[in-house]
């Protein structure tokens, strides 16, 4: 199964999360990821002025594994697997202080925050979709129990690893953030049968918040003259820590380097052949006019080196198709369970799908497109995962993984005229007045999914500008 999300990530940048789930024990999960991007042609993004190094500079990508599932309120169990996972790996490093017990204890409660975060979000998620008093009262009662119940549990626990207490500040703050949106979607509703729930809601809120205050941990401080950005950025370090848990880990090397050279070898030999048997009968002939002879060497010496990059070039242009530009080795608790190839080019229309160019659907009123041709970027990554690798002495059951991708297109405004444009009309009354107008520039975005035989096709409408992404829908 494929699922797909996307957000505007910041001003400039926009994710991609897209899900392989469903990888079958016993056989290897490969997926393939093809992104089409159309970029206006005013806009000046080129072969010559875009190269693919740039390019990479651009888009980050991570593949990570999808978070084991479970619910609230099993999490919230002593006996639940990742709290005993937790239990089992702090007692081993505390009876045998190792580099392997101590990395195996990190991952374990790195591995629990991160399934809280999930199993906390979507529990919020589903409350927040709710409006009617009764069900409401009762969901964020159990919410609070089961919450306060997993971070005691959590907290009975003795361990003296950084990493330990680090998962327990950004559960904390996890707590305060998601308990907080309940509260202002309570607030919203103004209902009064939601008062104890609300009052229920804000007592939790206020307790881990003295706990953090008392642990030394971050948190926000209304008063504080700094914005609270050490708050911020701490999070950030700790949400980064918490994730490295399920990413995987990449090892990069150019794809077809061996393959180039041997190509490249290969025209130069053959440039060497040809001119060599063009230069030996004018040798033969005019063996008594040395300067004569010179010359000769001389053009096809220069016919050579012409020869050679016309065949290395052709050479180039077919293993395009074959090699990527890039190949990953890719690593989970440092055991190689895999590989990731990536490659970006320039593409015109004859080699792109005709599914990918009826979900783009351009209009005929495109003129700076259809005129000038619109430039599409085909930037291609497939994966490759061992699945039995990824299961074999790892306690969790993996069912798949993310790829994230996330696009900055700060490159791309450069050109962009301004965002802003005042135009002079007359109303109904009458009067003259000054309307203030956006100048967007589109980017269309066409993804194409393959797993398991299934192809599957997403499109994207960026609306931009040069203050950067103004929305994005789905097309």
């Amino acid at each position: 199964m494929i699922n797909v999300s996307t957000k505007i990530h910041d001003q400039f940048s926009i994710e991609f999360k897209v899900g392989f789930d469903g990888a079958e024990q016993g056989r290897a999960g490969d997926f393939t990821v093809n992104t089409w991007i159309f970029i206006p042609y005013s806009l000046d993004i080129n072969n010559g002025t875009y190269g693919k190094d740039q390019f990479y500079r651009d888009v980050k990508s991570n593949v990570r594994l999808i978070t084991p599932s479970y619910a609230l309120e099993a999490l919230a169990s002593p006996e639940s697997k990742p709290q005993s996972q937790v239990l089992q790996a702090c007692r081993q490093v505390q009876q045998v202080r190792s580099e392997a017990n101590a990395s195996e204890c990190a991952f374990q409660v790195r591995m629990f925050a991160a399934i809280f975060k999930s199993a906390l979000r979507d529990e919020t998620k589903a409350i927040l979709s709710i409006n009617q008093a009764s069900v409401l009262n009762a969901r964020c009662e159990a919410l609070v129990d089961n919450v306060q119940g997993i971070l005691r549990n959590y907290r009975t626990i003795t361990c003296h690893e950084d990493s330990f207490s680090h998962a327990d500040e950004y559960m904390s703050h996890l707590t305060d953030v998601q308990l907080t949106k309940v509260v202002k979607h309570l607030h919203s509703l103004s209902t009064e049968e939601l008062s104890g729930t609300r009052k229920l809601l804000t007592d939790a809120i206020i307790c881990e918040r003295k706990y953090k205050v008392g642990k030394g941990y971050s948190h926000i401080d209304a008063q504080a003259s700094t914005n609270n950005s050490e708050m911020v950025y701490r999070h950030g370090l700790l949400k980064k820590n918490i994730e490295s848990a399920l990413y995987l880990r990449k090892d990069t090397a150019p794809d077809s380097d061996a393959a180039q050279q041997i190509s490249f070898g290969a025209a130069a030999g053959i440039a060497m052949i040809l001119s060599t048997l063009v230069a030996l009968p004018f040798q033969k002939y005019l063996g008594n006019y040395p300067f004569l002879i010179f010359i000769i060497l001389v053009i096809a010496y220069i016919f050579k080196d012409r020869l050679k990059d016309y065949v290395r070039a052709r050479f180039a242009h077919r293993l395009k198709s074959k090699y990527y530009d890039n190949k990953s080795i890719i690593s989970f608790k440092d055991n190689r369970i895999g590989w990731i190839k990536e490659g970006m080019d320039f593409i015109n229309d004859a080699k792109t799908p005709a599914e990918v160019l009826a979900i783009r659907n351009r209009s005929e009123l495109e003129a700076d497109n259809s005129i000038l041709c619109e430039r599409t970027i085909l930037y291609r990554k497939q994966v490759h995962v061992e699945s039995d690798k990824l299961r074999d002495r790892n306690q969790y059951d993996f069912t798949g993984i993310n790829d994230i991708l996330r696009l900055h297109i700060q490159q791309f405004t450069q050109k962009m005229d301004d965002p802003t444009l005042n135009i002079d009309t007359v109303g109904l009354d009458g009067k003259l007045s000054s309307v203030n107008t956006q100048r967007i520039y589109p980017m269309h975005i066409v993804l194409q999914f393959i797993h398991n035989g299934q192809t599957d096709y997403r499109g994207f409408k960026i609306a931009t500008t040069r203050n950067g992404i103004s929305d994005i829908t789905q097309l």
